[in-house]
């Protein structure tokens, strides 16, 4: 997923790489070195599940995009929207009617345990002082605060949720930047969304 932001502070758009059926990482690495001549060395390792879509707030259609509104120098944005849902039904945080900027479809045969992974943000300027993330049912729409750390400081990070999404079922994303304190920033990150077995 990438993101831009408009020179000047304009805007900040974060797009999704490919169809938002993620490319794998490595999840462990087993390596045994023997020394003597009639030895083989053995390798084996695992990967996380690619099976989340990223979709719209309420259809089913993998999105391409997420968009950060412009936000003046130091500023918390909460209010990201995606393209199918277009900029007039952004992220809601409500005591009572809150509403995600997406949601991650569990397509694989089992339930996963969910990772998010973000590249740097600031590889060119300091955009971003850190980005948050709450991962949820989506039947709960009591999310006021979105607080749980992908990136405390907006480098590259990697996070286990510690939340599972059933096969076939849905998990409610929120996510907010709190901007770096220059002006006229800009910068790219990829947003991984991968799976593993619990």
């Amino acid at each position: 997923m990438k993101i831009y932001k408009g020179e000047k502070a304009e805007k900040k758009i974060l797009t999704l790489a490919g169809i938002l059926t993620l490319a794998a990482t490595l999840a462990v690495s087993v390596t045994i070195v023997l020394a003597a001549a009639n030895d083989a060395s053995q390798s084996a390792e695992t990967s996380k599940a690619t099976s989340i879509s990223i979709v719209g707030k309420v259809a089913d259609t993998e999105i391409t995009t997420i968009t950060f509104p412009a936000g003046l120098p130091s500023a918390t944005v909460s209010v990201p929207y995606n393209d199918i849902d277009t900029s007039s039904d952004p992220q809601v945080l409500h005591a009572t009617t809150s509403e995600p900027v997406v949601r991650l479809k569990n397509t694989s045969a089992g339930t996963l345990n969910i990772w998010l992974e973000i590249t740097n943000w600031n590889v060119t300027d300091a955009l971003v002082a850190s980005e948050h993330y709450e991962l949820e049912d989506p039947a709960t729409t009591t999310i006021e605060v979105v607080d749980d750390v992908l990136s405390a400081d907006g480098t590259a990070a990697s996070v286990d949720t510690s939340t599972t999404i059933a096969t076939t079922a849905y998990g409610a994303l929120y996510l907010q930047l709190v901007l770096g304190a220059e002006a006229g920033k800009s910068g790219t990150s990829t947003l991984t969304v991968l799976g593993e077995t619990p």
